[in-house]
């Protein structure tokens, strides 16, 4: 680097505004914004990420996204609208040592945390209460939120199935919401 050069931080708001933008065409439900960048933009961090962490919530997968160049690589998650809401309902209803299981199972079986993550993120700050365990790293735990997101598009959408998940059912109410006929998240 010549000493008149200076390395500029990108403009992030910029760039997430062209992923949405990009986005659009695939008629996505939600999209999210989670990780360091999420992490940066929301406690004012210098630290600079690495990629753009992405949860995409659709029923058209967004082949391209991670081929075009937005300054970082981009790293989404992305979930057909069944697999999101079986994981809220799970969550929901499901006696928590089941949908641990549930989740921790795919994590192990399938090599990714995807399933833990959509939990975090939809249960919030408190998931730790809900007995998701917090990632160590070189044996010490990471004390970071893995909760902290920003909801990029579809805001009423996610709001909606946030609540839904949240709102502990158990086995014995589902009984009387299946009766009801409002067992199942109103896409």
């Amino acid at each position: 680097m010549n000493s008149g050069e200076t390395h500029s931080t990108p403009d992030f708001k910029v760039i997430l505004g062209n992923i949405v933008a990009d986005l659009k065409s695939y008629y996505p439900k939600t999209v999210l914004l989670f990780g360091s960048l999420a992490r940066r933009l929301e406690t004012g961090s210098d630290i600079v990420p690495h990629d753009i962490d992405l949860l995409v919530v659709g029923n058209n997968s967004p082949f391209e996204l991670q081929s075009r160049d937005y300054g970082l690589p981009v790293e989404p998650l992305v979930f057909r609208v069944d697999q999101i809401t079986a994981v809220a309902h799970s969550l929901r209803y499901d006696p928590k040592l089941v949908a641990l299981s549930r989740l921790y199972s795919k994590n192990l079986a399938k090599a990714h945390a995807k399933d833990v993550i959509a939990a975090a993120l939809l249960l919030g700050p408190t998931y730790g209460d809900y007995g998701i365990e917090q990632i160590e790293i070189e044996g010490q735990l990471d004390e970071r939120d893995y909760s902290l997101h920003q909801v990029l598009s579809g805001e009423d959408w996610w709001s909606r199935l946030t609540a839904y998940a949240r709102e502990r059912r158990g086995p014995w109410r589902r009984f009387s919401d299946r009766l009801g006929g409002v067992e199942q998240f109103r896409v």
